[in-house]
């Protein structure tokens, strides 16, 4: 069964060259609980640009909560998420929401935050 929401996201590259993600947090749309994510994946990758789309290209370093367990509150962030064993630095990222915390037409979030030098 696909559940609206899930598996979208984004990719996204950092202007200033390969990074070493560390951490990560969400701050919660202001609408409604239910399209929080709850679980999701990290990807990275050091293809060029033209073969990020094709999804061939990443490399998973994160599997897990996406720190909105608990609800915060509308427009709050949700906890710190650490990047265990976080070793090799990527030019791009990838997340996906695996789930989310209830039923509704998508999931959302007001700011996917990345912590890494």
């Amino acid at each position: 069964m696909i559940t609206c929401g899930q598996n979208t996201g984004l990719y996204l590259t950092p202007n200033g060259g390969p990074l070493l993600l560390v951490a990560f947090y969400f701050v919660t749309n202001n609408y409604r609980r239910v399209r929080d994510p709850l679980t999701i994946t990290i990807e990275g990758s050091n293809m060029n640009e033209s073969a990020l789309t094709f999804g061939s290209s990443w490399t998973l370093i994160y599997n897990g909560s996406a720190g909105l367990m608990n609800d915060p509150g509308r427009s709050n962030r949700g906890t710190i998420q650490m990047i265990p064993n976080s070793s090799i630095r990527f030019a791009s990222y990838r997340l996906l929401v695996t789930s989310k915390s209830g039923n509704d037409s998508c999931t959302s979030y007001a700011e996917f935050v990345i912590i890494g030098y």
